[in-house]
C-alpha cells in the first residue's frame, strides 16, 4: 500500500500498543475459549489497564503471567496475539515514511507528531526546529528529517505514513538477549506483542546483563550495538511457573529491579469441574461410550488434587462436596443463586472456613455474594498473602490424557469404565501428597458407588412399582412437600392409596424422619427449598448408607451372596439392565461393572 499524509494524524487520538491490544481482546472475544479462571483473565484485564498508564508515561510495560505447569498461560498468550493480529489486519497501523525511507522499527509516527510538528498542519506546512526539543524518533529517522530541512524549516510534504502489519515474536529467557539477534526480535516485535517464555529459566542461573537489558527496555532506553536508540511501542509479556519467583533474597539481588517493575497477574489452574468438563466435550474425544458421570467424576478428581493438602486430608464427604459446589460456583458467576440453594451444613462448612463469616453477615452495606467468594478464594489461595498455593497435583490439561487410558494395553478401546477412574488415579498417585491421594481415592469411591447404587434401586424400584411407578412416586414427593413447605396449610391425604402401597418396597417413615431432621444433616437442596423431585429424594436416602429399600428375596437372590457373579437368570437381570440402557445412558460393560460395584460396595472391587 501506498504513503498517505502525515495530516491522517490530525484530529485522531493517539494509540499506543497496549490500548490497540485491549481493544483487540474485547472486539475479537479473545478469551471465549477459555474456559473457566474468569478472574484471571479479569486481572489479566486489569493489568492491561495498568500497563496502559505505564506506556503514556514513555515506559515499556511488561506483564509477567506466573502459575503451574498446565494453568493456561500459554493459551491466554496465544489467544490475545491472535485477537491483536486479526485486530491489526482490520485496523490500519502507520509508521513513519520519511523522504521516501520507511522506519525500519516501525515506530509510532506520533513520536514525531509529538515531538517537532505544529498541531494545524493545513494552516502551516512546515515549522521552524528551532527552540524545539530533539525529536522523540529512532537516530534513522532523525537523520531523514534533518535530510528534509532548508533554511530551518521543515519539509512537510516528505513526510508520509507507511501501514504496517507488525508480528508479534516469541523469544525463550536468557542470555540470548545479549546477542545482536535479539535486535531483529525487537525490530520484529515493535508496535506489537513480545512474549519471553521463562518457564525452563532459573534466575540465579541468568547474566544479570539480562536484566539490565530488560530494565533499559523497560525504561524505552534501548539501543542497537552501535549505541543508536530505538524508541519502542510494545508490549513485554513473561510468562514463567512457579519456580521463577522461588529464590532467596540473595538470588534475588539481581532480579529484584525488573521484578518490581513488572505487572504480576497468577494464573491458577482452571477451578470449575463443570468448566473442565466442558474442556473435555469440546476435545471431541474419540471414543464411543463413556459410563455416566465420567467427566464429572475425572474433572472432579483434578479439582481435588490441585486444593491445599490440609483442607482435603482433614475433610469428610460432605466438606468435599462443599469445595466442589463452592468453586463450581465461584467460577461461574453463579454466586447469587448459589446463596439462594446454600444447605445449612454449606452454611456450617463457611463459617469455620471464614472466622469473620457472621461479621459479614450483620454488615448492612455488604455484598450478599462477599463471604462465598473469599472462602473460595482461602481455597485457592494461601490464607496469609493470597499467593498461588495451586503448585501440585493433577493438572487440569490432564483431564484430556482419558485417551491414554490404554497405556496398559495395546488394543484401543472405544468404552471407558468406572474402573478407568481408579486406574487414572493410581497412575497418577506419585504426583499426590499420601494422605491427600488417600483421602481423594476414598471420596471418588464413595462418590461413584453412591451413583451406582442410585441408579441400580431407582431400576429396583421402578422394577417393583410397575406400572404406578410415576403415581407412586409423584405422591411421595407430595408428602414430603406437605411437610416442609409452609405454603401447605392442609394435612396430607393419601386418597388413591399409593403412598401406602410404596410403603411396600420404600420405608416412607424413616424418611419422614430424615426429612425433619434436615437441619443437622445434608439434604437434597431440592427437598429443603423447592418442590421435591423423587429423583433427588431417593439420592439422598441412598447416600445416607441406611436401608430405606426394602428388597424381596428374589432382589438377595439375583445380587447373589458369595463371589462377584449376578444372577442372569433372575427376571431382575433384563429389567434392571434395559432400565439403565434406556433410562440412564449405560452401555453392556458399564451394566456389568456397575452389578459389581454395587454388590461389593466399592469401586476397587478387584483390589
Amino acid at each position: 500500500m501506498g504513503s498517505i499524509g502525515l495530516e491522517r494524524l490530525v484530529g485522531s487520538g493517539e494509540e499506543s500498543t497496549v490500548d490497540r491490544v485491549r481493544k483487540s481482546i474485547i472486539i475479537e472475544n479473545a478469551f471465549d475459549s477459555i474456559y473457566g479462571i474468569k478472574d484471571v483473565k479479569e486481572n489479566f484485564m486489569n493489568a492491561l489497564e495498568q500497563a496502559s498508564f505505564i506506556s503514556r508515561q514513555g515506559y515499556t510495560p511488561i506483564l509477567l503471567l506466573i502459575g503451574p505447569s498446565g494453568s493456561g498461560k500459554t493459551e491466554i498468550i496465544n489467544s490475545v496475539v491472535r485477537a491483536y493480529k486479526k485486530y491489526s489486519m482490520s485496523n490500519e497501523m502507520f509508521t513513519l515514511n520519511i523522504n521516501g525511507a520507511k522506519c525500519r522499527y516501525n515506530e509510532n509516527p506520533y513520536n514525531l507528531y509529538r515531538s517537532i510538528l505544529p498541531i494545524d498542519l493545513e494552516e502551516n506546512g512546515s515549522n521552524n526546529v528551532n527552540n524545539h526539543k530533539r525529536p522523540e524518533v529512532c537516530y534513522q529517522c532523525e537523520h531523514n528529517l534533518e535530510s528534509i530541512i532548508e533554511n530551518g524549516k521543515i519539509s512537510a510534504e516528505k513526510i508520509k505514513l507507511d501501514r504496517i502489519y507488525p508480528q508479534s515474536s516469541i523469544v525463550e529467557f536468557g542470555d540470548s538477549f545479549l546477542l545482536p539477534s535479539f535486535l531483529g526480535v525487537i525490530m520484529n516485535s515493535n508496535r506489537s506483542i513480545l512474549t519471553i517464555s521463562a518457564d525452563k529459566s532459573r534466575l540465579e542461573n541468568i547474566n544479570p546483563k539480562v536484566f539490565q537489558l530488560l530494565n533499559n527496555i523497560y525504561d524505552n532506553n534501548f539501543s542497537d550495538p552501535m549505541g543508536n536508540r530505538i524508541p519502542l511501542d510494545s508490549l513485554i509479556i513473561m510468562h514463567s511457573n512457579e519456580t521463577f519467583m522461588e529464590l532467596d533474597e540473595e538470588q534475588k539481588r539481581e532480579s529484584r529491579p525488573l521484578l518490581e517493575r513488572i505487572i504480576r497477574v497468577n494464573v491458577r489452574r482452571n477451578l470449575s469441574y463443570s468448566q473442565e468438563i466442558k474442556l473435555a466435550e469440546e476435545s471431541k474425544i474419540p471414543v464411543k461410550n463413556l459410563v455416566p458421570h465420567f467427566l464429572e467424576y475425572l474433572a472432579k478428581l483434578n479439582v481435588l488434587s490441585r486444593i491445599d493438602s490440609e483442607v482435603i486430608s482433614s475433610a469428610d464427604d460432605d466438606k468435599l462436596d462443599n469445595i466442589l459446589e463452592l468453586l463450581d460456583y465461584y467460577d461461574s458467576s453463579n454466586l447469587k443463586e448459589f446463596e439462594k440453594k446454600m444447605t445449612q451444613s454449606m452454611s456450617n462448612f463457611l463459617s469455620k472456613l471464614l472466622p469473620d463469616y457472621n461479621a459479614y453477615l450483620s454488615r448492612k452495606d455488604f455484598e450478599e455474594s462477599k463471604y462465598l467468594k473469599d472462602a473460595a478464594h482461602s481455597i485457592i489461595y494461601d490464607s496469609n498473602d493470597y499467593k498461588s498455593g495451586w503448585t501440585s497435583g493433577i493438572s487440569s490439561r490432564s483431564i484430556s490424557s482419558i485417551l491414554d487410558f490404554n497405556y496398559a494395553s495395546n488394543k484401543s478401546r472405544d468404552s471407558l469404565l468406572f474402573s478407568d477412574i481408579a486406574s487414572y488415579l493410581d497412575k497418577n498417585e506419585e504426583k499426590m501428597d499420601r494422605e491427600v491421594y488417600s483421602r481423594i481415592k476414598s471420596y471418588i469411591d464413595s462418590v461413584i458407588t453412591n451413583d451406582v447404587r442410585f441408579e441400580i434401586n431407582y431400576a429396583l424400584l421402578s422394577f417393583y412399582f410397575g406400572e404406578h411407578f410415576n403415581d407412586y412416586a409423584s405422591t411421595i414427593s407430595e408428602y414430603i412437600d406437605s411437610m416442609i413447605s409452609v405454603k401447605q396449610s392442609q394435612e396430607f391425604k393419601d386418597a388413591n392409596g399409593y403412598l401406602t402401597e410404596a410403603g411396600r418396597y420404600l420405608d416412607v417413615d424413616g424418611l419422614k424422619n430424615q426429612i425433619s431432621a434436615f437441619k443437622l444433616k445434608k439434604v437434597p437442596l431440592g427437598i429443603v427449598n423447592y418442590t421435591t423431585k423423587f429423583e433427588d429424594l431417593l439420592h439422598f436416602l441412598v447416600s445416607t448408607g441406611k436401608d430405606f429399600i426394602k428388597t424381596e428375596n428374589k432382589f438377595k437372590n439375583f445380587i447373589g451372596e458369595d463371589g462377584k457373579d449376578i444372577n442372569r437368570n433372575s427376571e431382575l437381570y433384563p429389567y434392571i439392565k434395559n432400565f439403565l440402557i434406556a433410562k440412564r445412558g449405560y452401555f453392556d460393560e458399564a451394566i456389568e461393572e456397575a452389578l459389581k460395584i454395587y454388590k461389593e460396595g466399592t469401586l476397587f472391587y478387584d483390589k
